[in-house]
């Protein structure tokens, strides 16, 4: 019974895992398609919006006990705003500037023999 719910839970984590990297991957495409006429910075904020709100249902559905000691806020309110909020918006903004030949002229030339 052990390896029954362990192959189940299996089954469903790589269900996540996929579903995830496909949406991470996903959404390079959706970015630049969508940010000529979304600024990137609102573009942020709705995805932070839209994961709000799914990780809040998940939670609510896990039971989840959510608990933040009150000397933890000036960290995690740090990391948000440097690790997440403006890296986001970075690389939102460089996927609107750039474009295939940006990425092409990185590259070494080729030499000739």
């Amino acid at each position: 019974m052990y390896k029954k719910n362990s192959t189940k839970s299996k089954l469903i984590g790589s269900l996540y895992l996929t579903l995830a990297a496909s949406i991470w991957g996903g959404m390079f495409v959706v970015v630049k398609v969508v940010v000529p006429s979304v600024p990137p910075f609102l573009l942020v904020w709705s995805r932070y919006l839209i994961a709000i709100v799914a990780l809040t249902l998940l939670g609510l559905q896990q039971h989840v006990h959510w608990h933040v000691e009150k000397k933890d806020w000036h960290l995690l309110i740090s990391i948000g705003v440097i690790g997440q909020l403006a890296s986001i918006v970075f690389q939102e903004t460089g996927t609107m500037l750039a474009n295939a030949q940006i990425g092409r002229s990185s590259r070494r030339p080729p030499r000739h023999l």
